[in-house]
């Protein structure tokens, strides 16, 4: 794990300390704070100690502001606001009190104390204009820092509660200095704005309590005191892994910034704000398509190798040009392989391939992103140029960071990259690949040519012959070497058709007689008559896997040299001619959708999207539905029907899947590298006539089979012939008119076309019939393009030229859509329920918000309403009442829009809010938004009507409308309205029962005023419960109340439960309904909960089961339910929980998303043990497996690969922590499952550390299995193997760091084999050169990660000399660091201005010096220390390892004898612009967790695993077998080495840019630049 230096805490936390246990010196001191606050509140008070009440609470303080108001109700407004705030603040006060009396027995109530402060103020400004909002202004400065403090509520030790102690008594004084403000106040002060603030007095405490209170450290200092708190003891591994996190968040703060500069789209990035990597699965697409062998040519041609190989090139621009389809895209994968593998003949020490893939990246016409050529290639090229490499990807962000808006494309090439200092520092070649020539590329190979060192940045390009001859001539300017692939690929055309032929079944076997001749004769053939045309030669190839006879396959053979576009048209004609009509249709469907798509679609998609069409017989208005189909429909019958009729012979059901009728029925089309279904070749498109009426239909089909084609008029002449001389019995029994029919085919009204004026109103039919049929709906993809794309389909179609009949099947669905449920809550409303809060943000939520921002925030949606309805065709089918009413509504001249068109819908949306049983705060959100919406429109309030401002989420009100939360009076505006849309709601109590519930849950989830929000809730609920006790929905909520007592709540849940056991008893089909069926499993799972918390432990568990048995899941409640057995050490009722859930599987399928993300996490992240403790102790192991077992049979069935792969390192981990004998080859088998997965299925959302972790994983293991006494050779090689597979090839732009465990692995096996393997050596010089980079560029911050990356590499090696040395320079730093650090603390604070300074006997002066430093290392300049202290060790174990030996001695406690003069507390260090980052520890011992800051004694680095490091005591602890420790594998056998402790007096004066020499040697310390020579030339040389 790499060190971090920039940690805003040294603190020793012990993983066995007690949070809440102070000691005596401790609890004095804080008491001491208190006293002194006392007295300054009994100061404020007069000196009257009867004014200050000891008893004083909240609603105190706020009675008195509500008798202030009534005293001044002319300004009750201004003091509600202000009661606001002073209630949140009074709240976080008592918060904080609370956490200063968790641990210190203080006669002083802490909250009390500060609550009359509070009153002293409001005191003594009531009656003064505009105070108060000047006051509210300071109080809500203060509750910024008070609300960072409330998440170390329960979880405190000494210095947190002093931490606190400190941040009330700052308040106390600021509420000093507001009265004293008040004795000096003036006429003019009182209309002053921002009275307090502006006070230098109130700035002072207000900045130092900032100081106290940095934000970002006491947001990782509050994070790490919970996992600390709960990982039972593992410090090291949370530290390590916070350290790696602040690391990786600097990274990704990088990568975002340039990701933003480069304009990446927003429907290109991932969550991360990084681009996902198109161009990457481009290129595996295309490597993995590719036949063994090809692509070898480009060394034995002269060019190609020069250019690539040569360190001075005389052309850097190589062009590779060839006709589309002659194999330039494969070739340049190809290369791009070759140049990554590039060993001693790359031109430097680095390689670096930047690709981009014209197919990869294909855009549709319509796409959001209207970037060009240009913009999409640079942005892709400098991204990957970017991040090739950490000092490069660190460069360019310093360069986003400091530049103005960057002015174009060029302007970004100039200042990211050829104006780059690392470019031209970097001993790197830069290798630029680009798919496909495009003339708007010119710009930027002009402005390369001026690049002065073009040898360093070289440029592939592929071509098409004449673009290359226009625009690349001389007179571009444009200097460049080109290839004409058909010269040069002939070897490679050979062994295509060569892996072709072994796939035909009747080619296959050479050992038969003549195989061998035909395959040559063939082979020959095509490759001669095709001359390179990849499209020529798969036609051919395909039409020879459908034959068999001799003399059709001489027929392929001479047809194969024809022109690419006379084969085009006979395979449309034999299309036209040999499909069914049904087929024909399903392929224009599919050229539809290809065309006019508004994406690319999958072949999934493209597969759900013809089954619409198909399972809907017609676009039909009413009436009952037939079940969906699970697969296309097509017949082979033949009709003569028109296209309003066409679905009439859609039947049959089609079992094959569509990619394999893609590639043998429909061979137009194919799926690309990318995965969507394409076009085969652009050209086939403008050789497919266009559709422009029925009467053109003719005139096409016949045009297009004349000449080869049997017409109707030569089957009339056979027809009567055989009518002369054939009886009529014979001839139907030959059945001549089905022969003529099937001659005549689709060709009499059916055949291929393109049909551009019905193309979007086509498609919006599609997603209106989607979207208004509950089948169609539930399909996620349809639903989603559906209402992404509606509106703009809509909006495309020019209404006076398409079709009348189309626009009349339209009019009737966009009735149905906004007037009936189904289509109503299609388009509005939430679904999914069973999917975690952050996977439904990201998916169905994003779907809504962009529905609501077309149809309800802006104008757009009902505007084209409007125009549709203006056209009569589209009206004309429109009947019945509501249809007829929702014309005319819209039709009304002056009419809002709004309401004619979503009054139905806002209706809708009402009866979900408040009468469903629908209680899921997503629930609640996406009605609210919509009714808020909705209602403001009503109002004719000022609204954006374009809906693109709406989707901008830096805009100022983006919030107003996506909310998460309401104000009270906003929420009631909704109920109002909603209350006379639905008027019988409340017309009996059961009725009015369940609305008041709705409302008491809705505050409960949505209001934004926490106080109001419990007022509101509780009353509102209770009102329910007394209208009808029978609301079982109410009781549930009150018996979760915190006001109501356990037992109260046992008695609710036991009367709820009982009743509903007695409705279902005698009503059977009570339980049919689901929300039934959640009602009494969740009162029945929180019966249990209360009853556990009385202590009733075997009757809550079985109640806890029972719960499980209604079909009802909730994964997250399930593991809170496991944590508390598991705190009770109740494992025979954990297990007996996990079995009774595992038998309940049928139901998971819904809610494997929680299941993972809610419950495996939640009980297996972190390294928790408590899966494999419950099954070790009750000797269960079959439960536990079961349930992962079921759980990943159920991923797979999803093909949930994301969610699997988290799986499967779940049941990995937890099976690896078993107290017993590991099953290391199940773990093994697991977890190469999990990377498998992940790797054919890349995910864009997955964090590539957990990856990257497992991968570490497997690689220990492998390595550690290989030399295991038994091992045999053969063994031992295929473990190498398979440790070598686990990383990409070796320079294929592997980052050292993240993968550097894996690395040192693989070469650590070559070092103990002593084989000198070129692959470990290529992994020595890529992280030997990694850590040189590091260290030549101009960051010194980074220096620290390259010495620990280098330590690691060293180790593994065992060259102690250079490992001596990075450690010796790691501790050097953390000496340079700490001295920065006590230098900033021991400079006086001075105010803002510089002027006055506080008086000694202030509280805030007292508190600088009341602090006592945990560490220093001024000293340590000088000499060492002879114990690990707090600064440099600690030797407290986990819990959870046990080891043979006595306890380490009491460590030393180090004090300074000069206070300094800044606040500094043991958890938190002020942190303002100036100060320094503060070390914390860098080196922790893997055994007993000691670590260190500094190191003041010995330690030992394990080389054979790969850098663990253990202090004397557990190395000695080691050598005599005296640990045993759960998942510690370091053995006595394996080769450790000695890193030497710090030498303060032999190094404390080395020059800058020097490294120390440890050891006995009179040379003290070497130049950097001498140490780093030294380095390239024992690794990267020869």
């Amino acid at each position: 794990m790499a060190p971090a230096t920039l940690q805003p805490s040294t603190t020793n936390m012990s993983a066995s300390s007690e949070p809440g246990k102070i000691d005596l010196a401790d609890q004095k001191e804080i008491e001491a704070i208190w006293k002194e606050v006392n007295a300054k509140v009994l100061e404020l008070a007069g000196g009257d100690p009867k004014k200050a009440q000891r008893t004083l609470s909240i609603d105190d303080v706020l009675n008195y502001i509500d008798h202030v108001q009534k005293v001044d109700e002319a300004k009750a407004e201004k003091y509600g606001a202000f009661k606001n705030i002073v209630s949140q603040t009074l709240q976080c006060i008592g918060v904080v009190g609370g956490i200063v009396t968790e641990g210190v027995a203080t006669v002083f109530a802490p909250a009390g104390t500060c609550y009359n402060a509070l009153t002293f103020v409001i005191q003594a400004w009531q009656g003064y204009e505009g105070t108060f909002e000047n006051l509210a202004e300071l109080l809500e400065k203060c509750v910024e820092f008070f609300e960072r403090l409330q998440s170390y509520q329960g979880r405190m030790d000494a210095k947190l509660t002093r931490l606190a102690s400190q941040n009330l008594r700052l308040f106390v004084e600021i509420c000093d200095r507001t009265i004293k403000l008040r004795k000096k106040h003036t006429r003019f002060l009182r209309f002053t704005k921002q009275l307090f603030l502006c006070d230098d007095g109130v700035q002072d405490l207000l900045s130092m309590m900032e100081k106290l209170n940095s934000k970002e450290a006491l947001l990782v200092s509050a994070q790490t005191y919970r996992l600390v708190s709960d990982s039972a003891g593992d410090i090291k591994l949370i530290l390590d892994a916070q350290k790696e996190l602040k690391r990786e968040d600097e990274g990704k703060r990088w990568r975002r910034s340039i990701a933003k500069a480069l304009g990446f789209p927003g429907t290109a990035l991932d969550n991360d704000g990084e681009p996902v990597p198109a161009w990457q699965r481009a290129l595996d697409t295309r490597l993995n398509s590719l036949v063994e062998g090809t692509g070898d040519w480009w060394r034995t041609d002269d060019t190609f190798f020069y250019w690539a190989t040569a360190q001075y090139p005389e052309e850097s621009v190589f062009i590779l040009s060839g006709t589309g389809g002659t194999g330039k895209t494969s070739m340049m994968a190809n290369t791009i392989r070759s140049i990554r593998r590039l060993r001693s003949e790359a031109p430097s020490s680095r390689v670096a391939a930047a690709f981009y893939f014209a197919d990869g990246d294909k855009r549709k016409p319509d796409d959001e992103d209207e970037s060009g050529c240009l913009e999409r290639v640079s942005r892709t090229l400098l991204w990957q140029l970017a991040t090739s490499y950490e000092a490069m990807t660190k460069s360019v962000a310093s360069v986003v960071e400091r530049a103005a808006p960057f002015e174009g494309a060029l302007n970004l090439w100039d200042q990211l990259f050829f104006n780059n200092k690392e470019l031209q520092n970097s001993n790197t070649t830069f290798y630029l690949f680009i798919d496909t020539f495009d003339p708007e590329l010119m710009p930027l190979l002009q402005r390369y040519q001026e690049v002065p060192d073009r040898a360093k940045v070289r440029i592939f390009l592929t071509g098409r012959p004449e673009l290359v001859a226009t625009y690349l001539g001389q007179a571009s300017g444009v200097s460049f070497a080109e290839v004409p692939i058909t010269k040069r690929n002939q070897r490679d055309v050979e062994k295509y058709i060569v892996s072709q032929m072994d796939n035909m079944p009747m080619l296959r076997d050479t050992g038969r007689q003549g195989i061998s001749k035909w395959r040559q004769k063939i082979m020959v053939g095509l490759r001669d008559k095709c001359a390179g045309d990849y499209f020529k030669l798969n036609t051919s190839l395909a039409a020879l896997a459908k034959v068999d006879l001799i003399e059709d396959i001489e027929e392929v053979l001479a047809d194969a040299g024809k022109p690419r576009t006379d084969q085009i048209k006979a395979e449309l004609h034999r299309l036209n001619t040999t499909r069914t009509i049904k087929e024909i249709r399903e392929i224009n469907e599919i050229i539809l959708w290809v065309e006019h798509g508004r994406r690319y679609f999958s072949v999934e998609m493209m597969d759900a999207i013809l089954s619409v069409k198909h399972r809907r017989p017609s676009f039909t208005l009413r009436g009952d539905q037939q079940p969906p189909s699970l697969q296309r429909q097509t017949s082979s019958a033949l009709t003569q029907s028109s296209e309003a009729e066409e679905s009439a012979a859609l039947t049959t059901i089609s079992l094959l899947p569509l990619a394999e009728k893609l590639r043998d029925k429909y061979p137009i089309f194919s799926v690309t590298d990318s995965g969507v279904v394409d076009w085969r070749n652009s050209e086939i498109k403008g050789q497919i006539p266009m559709r422009e009426g029925q009467q053109d239909t003719t005139f096409h089909v016949e045009a297009s089979a004349r000449s080869r084609g049997i017409q109707e008029s030569e089957i009339s002449i056979i027809r009567h012939f055989l009518s002369k001389v054939c009886p009529e019995d014979l001839y139907d029994r030959f059945q001549f008119e089905d022969f003529f029919n099937e001659k005549l085919g689709a060709r009499l009204k059916e055949y291929i076309h393109l049909d551009p004026d019905n193309a979007d109103i086509r498609i919006a039919l599609t997603s209106l019939v989607i979207l208004t049929d509950k089948d169609l709906r539930n399909r996620d993809t349809l639903r989603q393009y559906a209402m992404y794309w509606l509106l703009e389909h809509l909006q495309a179609v020019d209404l006076s030229t398409a079709d009348r009949k189309l626009k009349g099947q339209v009019g009737p669905l966009l009735v149905r859509l906004f007037t009936e449920e189904c289509g109503i809550d299609s388009l509005f409303w939430c679904f999914d329920i069973n999917v975690s809060a952050k996977t439904w943000e990201q998916t169905e939520a994003f779907y809504l918000r962009e529905a609501r921002n077309e149809w309800v925030y802006s104008t757009a949606g009902v505007r084209e309403v409007a125009r549709w309805f203006s056209d009569s065709s589209v009206t004309k089918n429109i009947t019945g009442e509501v249809g007829e009413n929702f014309v005319t509504a819209v039709k009304t001249p002056g009419a809002n829009l709004h309401v004619a068109v979503l009054s139905k819908a806002a209706t809708r949306m009402a009866a979900h809010l408040f009468i469903e049983i629908e209680f899921l705060k997503r629930q609640f959100q996406t009605t609210t938004r919509f009714l808020r919406g909705y209602l403001t429109r009503l109002e004719g309030k000022d609204m954006p009507d374009d809906p693109a401002t709406y989707r901008e989420i830096g805009w100022e009100d983006y919030e107003k409308w996506e909310f998460n939360a309401l104000p009270t009076n906003e929420l009631e505006e909704i109920e109002t309205w909603a209350f006379t849309e639905l008027p019988e709601s409340k017309s009996t109590p059961a009725r009015e029962s369940l609305w008041e519930i709705h409302g008491a849950l809705q505050a409960f989830q949505l209001c934004d005023n926490e106080e109001e929000k419990k007022e509101i809730s509780q009353k509102r609920a209770a009102e329910a419960l007394e209208l009808n006790p029978q609301n079982w929905h109410a009781c549930h909520f009150i018996s979760s109340r915190p006001t109501t007592s356990k037992e109260e709540g046992v008695e609710l849940l036991k009367r709820a439960k009982n009743a509903v056991d007695d409705i279902r008893a005698e009503n059977k089909a009570w339980m049919d309904d689901s929300a039934n069926r959640a009602l009494l499993a969740r009162i029945t799972l929180d019966l249990g909960n209360k009853l556990w918390e009385l202590g009733d432990y075997p009757t809550a568990a079985r109640t806890h089961r029972e719960s499980l048995g209604y079909e009802y899941v909730h994964f997250s409640a399930y593991a809170k339910v496991l944590h508390r057995y598991q705190e009770r050490e109740q494992w025979d009722e954990f297990i007996a929980f996990m079995g009774t859930l595992n038998e309940k599987r049928e139901v998971w399928d819904a809610y494997f998303d929680e299941l993972v993300n809610e419950f495996i996490i939640d009980l297996v992240d972190e390294d928790s043990d408590m899966l494999a403790n419950a099954a070790d102790i009750t000797n269960r192991w079959d439960v536990i497996v079961g349930f992962f077992t079921i759980a990943i049979d159920i991923g797979s069935k999803l093909q949930a690969y994301e969610l699997l792969f988290l799986l499967r390192e779940g049941f990995a981990r937890t099976l690896e922590l078993t107290s017993g004998n590991v099953d290391e080859k199940n773990i093994v088998s697991i977890r190469i499952a999990a990377l498998e997965s992940i790797r054919a299925h890349p995910s864009d959302t997955l964090p590539q550390a957990r990856i990257n972790a497992m991968t570490d994983s497997l690689a220990q293991t492998y390595l550690d299995e290989a030399f295991r006494p038994n091992t045999s050779d053969e063994k031992r090689q295929a473990l190498g193997v398979t440790m070598s597979a686990l990383l990409p090839d070796v320079s294929d732009g592997m980052d050292a760091w993240d993968n550097i465990v894996t690395i040192c692995c693989i070469i650590r096996y070559d070092f103990k084999r002593n084989t000198k393997s070129e692959t470990a050596k290529l992994w020595i010089q890529r992280v030997v050169r990694a850590g040189l980079e590091l260290l030549s560029d101009l960051d010194e911050e980074n220096d620290s990660y390259a010495y620990w990356l280098l330590s690691r590499l060293f180790a593994t090696i065992e060259d102690e000399e250079n490992h001596t040395i990075t450690w010796a320079m790691r501790n050097a730093i953390q000496v340079q660091e700490l001295a920065k650090w006590d230098e900033w603390v021991s400079t006086p604070i001075a105010s803002p201005t510089k002027i006055k300074s506080f008086e000694e006997d202030s509280i805030a002066t007292r508190l600088n010096l009341g602090f006592q430093r945990s560490d220093s290392s001024m000293s340590l300049f000088t000499k060492e220390r002879e114990k690990p202290t707090s600064v440099n060790g600690n030797g407290v174990g986990k819990p959870a390892r046990t080891v043979t030996a006595p306890e380490p001695a009491h460590k030393d406690e180090f004090q300074v004898k000069t206070p300094p003069t800044r606040i500094a507390t043991d958890i938190v260090e002020a942190a303002p612009e100036d100060a320094p980052p503060k070390p914390t520890w860098f080196v922790a011992c893997e055994c007993c967790d000691g670590h260190w800051t500094v190191m003041d004694q010995p330690l030992f680095c394990c080389a054979d695993c790969v850098g663990n490091v253990l202090d004397r005591r557990c190395y000695d602890l080691l050598m005599n077998d005296q640990i045993n420790l759960r998942g510690f594998n370091c053995k006595k056998e394996h080769k450790f080495l000695e890193i030497p402790a710090w030498d303060g007096e032999r190094f404390g004066d080395m020059p800058r840019g020097y490294l120390p020499l440890p050891g006995n040697k009179e040379k003290r310390w070497i130049a950097l630049e001498e140490w780093k020579e030294t380095l390239r030339r024992q690794y990267l040389q020869g």
